[in-house]
């Protein structure tokens, strides 16, 4: 008898889950699964954005460090290939792209914004103390192809023009989001006079804050 009641629990353990044990589980997987992807999917696109900026903000950068080394004029160019823009470090002035340049695509989802498709940029000309009357901004490549270090590292002025192919003093500004899908935010890559470098982060309908 007490080997049958063994062979019987023996058999109930075998047995594994009950279809109502087994859709019950299934049930919490979906309601988990659920909640989570809106949260990676938006993890995703912000993961994005900030390496598009970032990658951008790099460009500038290179094309500053190398008009101080080769003390020379060096531009950072910008123009449309296919359905996006290609952004270059143009270390031999040549105006186009060579394969050995420092370069990189804005593509897919992501895009290069005018100043109308992106968030009030007021606070970002306050805080640098601009203000309406301050410097103009240039914001490409809606009102240029390029922005120019000299051989100190700062954009290029007006009275340089000689020796640097400028635009008068100013802020230059690339802007980058989705134009289909304003809810996964912007990112504002500003070059100061300076030839410093700035990353601002705006979602739609906030002011815009620094990250960088």
């Amino acid at each position: 008898m007490e080997q049958s009641v063994k062979s019987i629990r023996v058999l109930r353990r075998q047995r594994g889950f009950s279809l109502a044990e087994l859709l019950l589980s299934l049930a919490v997987l979906l309601v988990i699964t659920t909640l989570a992807v809106p949260v990676v999917v938006r993890s995703l696109k912000s993961y994005q954005l900030n390496s598009a900026a970032s990658q951008l903000s790099g460009i500038l950068k290179l094309a500053k460090f190398e008009a101080i080394r080769q003390n020379l004029p060096v531009g950072c160019q910008v123009r449309a290939q296919g359905a996006g823009w290609l952004v270059w470090v143009d270390l031999n002035g040549s105006g186009n792209v060579d394969p050995a340049e420092p370069q990189m695509l804005v593509t897919g989802s992501l895009t290069l914004l005018s100043a109308g498709s992106v968030p009030d940029t007021s606070n970002i000309a306050n805080s640098l103390g601009q203000g309406s009357s301050g410097v103009p901004w240039t914001v490409l490549p809606s009102g240029g192809t390029s922005q120019w270090y000299d051989h100190r590292g700062v954009l290029c002025f007006q009275s340089e023009a000689a020796a640097c192919p400028a635009t008068p003093t100013t802020i230059y500004a690339f802007y980058i989001g989705n134009p289909n899908d304003p809810s996964s935010g912007y990112r504002a890559i500003i070059t100061l006079p300076s030839g410093a470098v700035q990353v601002w982060s705006a979602s739609t309908g906030t002011t815009w804050t620094r990250v960088s």
